[in-house]
């Protein structure tokens, strides 16, 4: 059975994998992930996909650090598959803020979970660089989706465009609660 560091990290695996070319097409149209049962040691995250272990240890280590996907290098998600997570909260992050005005009723949250998260999820990918390294190495890109966009979008694995989106993010992010904080 698979194992993620954290629920977050099984959601994320979950998804992307529903979203690949090679789920089946029910897998493709349903929620990635069915249930949720409680073991002796770990959640088990059931899905049309399989399962995925997550351990009580490892989730509450991460909770109490303020990690959402997880401790060290993640063995299921790759750095490429990271890099598009982040994309993809980033623009979900963007719409949410420019739509955003400050009114009462308005949902601030979208808002900074999302840039959050963006964040987070970039700085997965820049887990994998090995210290000193110019650029993330072909070995942190073992999934389709991952090795796609190492390809087709070689710019995005060096170390400065690692950083430099991952400073967009969590500056982009300070600016939105610096504008709206009272």
């Amino acid at each position: 059975m698979l194992t993620a560091r954290t629920l977050a990290e099984a959601q994320t695996y979950l998804s992307l994998m529903a979203a690949s070319d090679d789920a089946p097409e029910a897998v493709q149209s349903s929620p990635p992930v069915s249930s949720l049962t409680e073991g002796e040691q770990a959640w088990t995250v059931h899905s049309g996909l399989g399962d995925v272990e997550v351990p009580y240890a490892s989730e509450d280590a991460c909770r109490r650090l303020g990690v959402w996907f997880g401790l060290g290098v993640s063995q299921l998600v790759d750095a490429g598959q990271w890099i598009m997570v982040a994309s993809t909260y980033a623009r979900r992050a963007l719409e949410a803020d420019l739509a955003y005005q400050g009114k009462p009723g308005q949902d601030r949250n979208t808002v900074e979970l999302n840039w959050q998260f963006a964040g987070e999820a970039i700085g997965e990918a820049i887990k994998f660089l090995p210290e000193g390294a110019y650029r993330l190495p072909d070995t942190a890109f073992w999934s389709a989706q991952g090795e796609q966009m190492r390809r087709d979008q070689p710019e995005r694995i060096t170390r400065a465009q690692l950083v430099d989106d991952k400073d967009y993010y969590v500056g982009t992010l300070e600016d939105f609660r610096a504008l709206y904080d009272e």
